[in-house]
């Protein structure tokens, strides 16, 4: 019975221990991200969010870069100021990339008439299969098949990991960023979308 006391004891401590130290990596990324909050898994509470959604404290400047559609026109993020942009940087050969995008398809298809818009960029090099028929064969036609350099969006945007997927003002000011695969069916991001749509700052 003392044995199994002295376990249990042990147990509870090493739980402790676990919890202490997940809660300190959390409050490390919101110091090193400068951000209000940081969401993650645990405290959404919806299955689907890899990493985290980072909300940040003031509104953050993209760097400029440009990006094509698939008949090779150029286009930059100027065309949808005074829109809620959900910028959604993804990869044909990134598995919880291709897991995420029925749903944000879904997502586009329940904003529609909203003076908000999901922009899909995709990051494969060039020469690789057209991210258009990917789309076309997942029925997914209605998000946007564009396409940008890696390297060049990719500093432009301060990012590293996708999918990566960016929440921006009306004036093109990213507000948050969703680090891997989302569940953009979930309630909690809809209302983070929500939040800023009302916000008319």
């Amino acid at each position: 019975m003392f044995f199994f006391d002295r376990h249990e004891q042990r147990r509870k401590t090493s739980v402790r221990v676990i919890i202490a130290s997940v809660l300190v990596v959390f409050v490390g990324l919101a110091i090193f991200f400068g951000a209000r909050t940081v969401f993650t898994n645990l405290a959404l509470g919806d299955k689907g969010i890899t990493l985290g959604v980072v909300r940040h404290d003031s509104p953050r400047a993209l760097g400029g870069f440009s990006f094509s559609d698939e008949k090779g026109q150029t286009h930059t993020l100027d065309a949808w100021h005074g829109q809620i942009v959900i910028l959604n940087l993804w990869g044909t050969w990134c598995p919880p990339c291709r897991e995420e995008m029925p749903a944000l398809g879904r997502l586009q298809s329940d904003l529609t008439g909203e003076s908000i818009v999901v922009l899909t960029i995709n990051l494969d090099r060039p020469g690789q299969r057209p991210p258009a028929l990917w789309l076309q064969e997942a029925g997914l036609e209605n998000l946007p098949a564009f396409h940008g350099q890696n390297k060049v969006i990719l500093g432009a945007t301060n990012t590293s990991v996708v999918p990566t997927t960016l929440i921006l003002d009306r004036q093109g000011f990213e507000r948050a960023r969703i680090t891997g695969a989302a569940n953009w069916d979930s309630k909690r991001l809809r209302m983070l979308i929500a939040y800023y749509a009302n916000n008319k700052e």
